[in-house]
């Protein structure tokens, strides 16, 4: 028997089945939405993992392997003891010449906090070391603290003056221009890892004497890189303190391996490492 379909019932039927259409076609929407989100997440997990398990760069180390041409002397705290020590530039033992004193909680209630220490080389083998007091906010950030003068020769420490003690970072001891126009230059991607370190000549020639990467995710980088006082060497800090040499093939070398020392910035935090030409110890063992 022939059944007869109305327009209305035609109509009915059409406006179904675009409907369902339309519900297949906005599931497979989100559904494919869904798909790409997840790979973009797994994607950034696993660029993220890679990053951390990448391991830091490894260079030569001047401990083992020393150098007598590279001269001059590195004072440098050690967080773990919270003492100074120096070392030849050129590698070798190091020794210890001096101890922050042991925080005294009361008198940095009353002071503030103590900041530092900042290590600034003088004469004659005499060392600088100055600490900050942690201001209340907003305040510049710190104000004097306190100032002592090591003989790293004798161990003999003088005491300054606490109304003679600095009110600011000294900036002056990281050079990144030669009196001759060789100016240094770095780039630093916490996300990625990447370091840069480039030398432009002052005939506008430029040479990168470093590029690498370490691990990501805002665990490595690189606090800063300065001219040595006699310009013949580069100092840069990753969290290490590396020797570079800029002969025609570039060299660079691990001289201190201790997380936490850093050079850079205005932040007398960031001042954990002095230089001096001064041949103050054997480059040897």
């Amino acid at each position: 028997m022939l059944h007869r379909v109305s327009v209305n019932d035609a109509r009915r039927r059409a406006t179904i089945l675009d409907t369902s259409a339309g519900a297949v076609r906005l599931w497979l929407i989100a559904v494919v939405a869904a798909g790409a989100a997840a790979v973009v997440l797994l994607v950034a997990l696993g660029l993220g993992i890679v990053q951390s398990s990448r391991s830091m760069p490894e260079f030569p180390s001047l401990l083992d392997q020393p150098d007598p041409s590279v001269h001059g002397t590195v004072a440098y705290h050690d967080p773990a003891s919270d003492c100074i020590r120096i070392v030849a530039a050129g590698g070798g033992p190091s020794r210890e010449v001096f101890c922050i004193p042991p925080l005294d909680v009361a008198d940095a209630e009353a002071k503030g906090k103590p900041l530092g220490p900042q290590l600034v080389w003088l004469d004659n083998g005499l060392l600088e070391v100055t600490m900050f007091r942690m201001t209340d906010p907003p305040g510049p950030g710190f104000r004097p603290g306190w100032q002592k003068v090591v003989d790293v020769r004798t161990g003999a420490v003088v005491d300054l003056p606490n109304a003679d003690a600095p009110a600011a970072a000294n900036l002056a001891t990281r050079p990144t221009v030669s009196p001759t126009g060789r100016e240094l230059s770095y780039t630093s991607d916490a996300q990625s890892g990447r370091v840069t370190i480039t030398l432009t000549e002052p005939d506008g020639g430029r040479r990168v004497l470093l590029d690498t990467t370490g691990p990501g995710n805002y665990t490595y980088g690189l606090d800063s890189v300065f001219w040595s006082p006699d310009f013949e060497w580069i100092a840069a800090d990753d969290g290490r303190i590396l020797v570079i040499t800029a002969g025609d093939t570039p060299l660079v070398r691990e001289l201190v391996n201790i997380r936490g020392v850093a050079f850079g910035g205005d932040d007398p935090r960031l001042s954990g490492f002095a230089i001096t030409t001064e041949d103050l110890l054997p480059t040897s063992g």
